[in-house]
C-alpha cells in the first residue's frame, strides 16, 4: 500500500462496499440516488443544457474545484505510482485540479466527484458510475487529502481493476458538480446537491503504448 506521506503505491488496500456518488443531503440528491439504484443512470439522457460533453483540456467548473481533465492510462506509468502485483492493476486519470473560494477542501469529496462508467473488472455496487477510489499527487505519489484555495494540483484520479480483465481503450467518465448552498441541518453554508454536469468517453492509454 502506499503511506500516506508519499511512497509508492504497491497496491490498493482492501475497501469497504463503494458508494455510487454521494448524493445525501437535499432532495435533489435523494431523487438522482434513487435513479442510481434501479440501475437507469444516463448523464447524456439529461439535457444537453445540463451535462455537456467531456472534453481533454478544458476547464470543468464543479463548484469547489475547477478539474482539467488530461489523460487516462494505466497507473505504472505515473511517477511515484505503480502497479502492486499480477492481480490487480490501477487505471489512472491524470487531471488538474484547483479548489475555488478560500476554504480547503477535502480529497475525498474530489474523489466523490470523478466516477467511471462500470468497465469489466472494475469493482461496483451497482450498475451506475463508479467514483475514484483515490486521489493522488502526481509530484510525490502522496495521497491528496486536502485540497488547499489558491494551488494548483496535478493529481491522478484511480480506480482498482482486476488484472484478469482486459486493459479497456477508452473509459467513460462523468464529473459531478455541487451547489453552495445552506444546510438544512445546522444552517452552514455547505457543497451539496451532486449532479453530473459533464461527460463523455477519454482514450486508455497501456503502458506498452508509452515510448521512452
Amino acid at each position: 500500500m502506499m503511506a500516506e506521506s508519499g511512497g509508492r503505491l504497491r497496491r490498493l488496500g482492501p475497501r469497504a462496499p463503494r458508494q455510487h456518488l454521494t448524493l445525501a443531503g437535499s432532495a435533489a440528491g435523494a431523487v438522482a440516488l434513487a435513479v442510481l439504484v434501479a440501475g437507469g443512470f444516463d448523464p447524456l439522457e439529461k439535457p444537453e443544457a445540463d451535462v455537456a460533453p467531456l472534453a481533454a483540456g478544458e476547464a470543468v467548473d464543479l463548484g469547489p474545484f475547477t478539474v482539467t481533465v488530461d489523460r487516462m492510462r494505466v497507473v505504472d506509468e505515473l511517477p511515484g505510482i505503480s502497479e502492486g502485483d499480477d492481480d490487480t492493476r490501477v487505471l489512472a486519470l491524470v487531471a488538474t485540479v484547483t479548489a475555488t473560494g478560500t476554504t480547503t477542501q477535502y480529497g475525498a469529496m474530489l474523489s466523490e466527484s470523478v466516477a467511471l462508467e462500470q468497465l469489466p473488472g472494475v469493482a461496483g455496487d451497482g450498475d451506475g458510475p463508479v467514483p475514484a477510489d483515490d486521489v493522488y499527487v502526481m509530484a510525490d505519489g502522496t495521497r491528496l487529502d486536502a485540497v488547499q484555495p489558491g494551488l494548483e494540483y496535478e493529481v491522478a484520479l484511480v480506480w482498482e481493476q482486476d488484472a484478469r480483465a482486459d486493459v479497456p481503450s477508452d473509459a467513460r467518465l462523468v464529473l459531478v458538480g455541487r451547489t453552495l448552498r445552506e444546510s438544512s441541518i445546522d444552517r452552514s453554508m455547505e457543497w451539496l446537491d451532486p449532479l453530473p454536469v459533464v461527460a463523455g468517453v477519454l482514450e486508455v492509454t497501456a503502458p506498452a503504448e508509452e515510448e521512452s
